[in-house]
């Protein structure tokens, strides 16, 4: 009895080591895919990356240790941060399309260049912020592959083109931010249909149409809390196809700096706005009634400067 005792502890040891080397080769194929994509990496002035990014500082599960950025738990990288550190290259996305587990991506206020096309392969990301950068080139449409992204920020970057298609098959989306750019298009293919998104800035691109919200995805609609289409080609009529939508839950809405014409909409069913931006733009008509009433209490930013409008405004201190 003893000896199948210790037979049965000498099997259960060796089945651990077993797990444990499959867990470590598990964690080497993301050490390797790590490695292949901090050769993207050309300057790293303050040595974050270079000098921490050790293939021989590994935890015993795999996972790498005390890498700068890298987030791991049981030797898959769940995390990569690289916000701020001045860093320059042409990231090679292919390298960690392998990284099944990463759930966030970001390299904000760097000085990364090259195009967003192997991003789509990284099917599990659900964050990914490339803002402040020097990325360039079109979305392809083979970016909505990425169907988990909950946040996506591409903002300050010199990309350009129209949006594919089918963007509004990013079903998760809840924070849209592409301001300062070079898209152009139709503004209302983004609206239309769009999901329950909270936030979207479009500004400062190139996008042309009329911004009619009336045609907007009714979940859009009732979830859409800030929307900045401001500095853009914009014309026409705002809200022109049914008139005021009920937009439950807006807080701010920026539209300036287009070439919208026509009277300003009534906002009487936006009961949450606090701020409202048309300035520069060739409004007529006068100020609705609407927004000076006790209603509208809650609004605290109006900026209608450099518009044709008529009549006496009043200001309550």
């Amino acid at each position: 009895m003893l000896g199948l005792g210790a037979t049965r502890k000498g099997m259960q040891a060796i089945w651990f080591m077993l797990l444990l080397l499959v867990a470590i080769a598990l964690g080497n194929s993301d050490i390797d895919s790590l490695l292949e994509f901090k050769k993207s990496i050309q300057n790293d002035p303050s040595g974050l990356v270079v000098n921490s990014w050790d293939s021989r500082s590994l935890d015993s599960d795999g996972c790498p240790k005390n890498w700068y950025g890298i987030v791991c738990s049981e030797g898959s990288v769940l995390s990569i941060t690289l916000d701020n550190a001045g860093l320059v290259g042409e990231l090679n996305f292919l390298a960690i399309n392998g990284l099944t587990m990463l759930r966030n991506l970001s390299a904000v206020n760097n000085q990364f260049t090259g195009d967003l096309l192997h991003i789509a392969t990284i099917e599990s990301l659900e964050y990914l912020d490339l803002s402040l950068n020097k990325f360039n080139g079109p979305l392809l449409s083979n970016f909505v592959q990425l169907r988990k992204l909950v946040y996506l920020n591409l903002s300050s970057n010199e990309l350009g083109g129209t949006l594919p298609v089918d963007f509004h098959k990013l079903e998760q989306l809840k924070y849209l931010d592409l301001h300062m750019n070079n898209f152009f298009g139709d503004i209302m293919h983004i609206f239309y249909p769009m999901g329950s998104v909270l936030y979207v800035d479009l500004s400062s691109n190139r996008f042309s149409g009329t911004p009619d919200l009336g045609l907007a995805d009714e979940s859009f609609l009732s979830s859409i809390q800030y929307l900045n289409i401001s500095h853009n080609s914009l014309s026409g009529e705002l809200f022109a196809h049914d008139g005021m939508p009920y937009l439950d839950n807006l807080e701010v809405f920026d539209a300036s700096n287009n070439q919208l014409e026509g009277n300003i909409p009534s906002f009487t069913f936006v009961v949450s706005l606090r701020i409202l931006r048309l300035a520069c733009n060739q409004l007529t008509g006068l100020l609705p009634e609407a927004l000076l009433k006790e209603s509208s209490m809650m609004l605290s930013e109006l900026d209608l400067s450099q518009n044709k409008l008529e009549g006496t405004f009043y200001v309550f201190w």
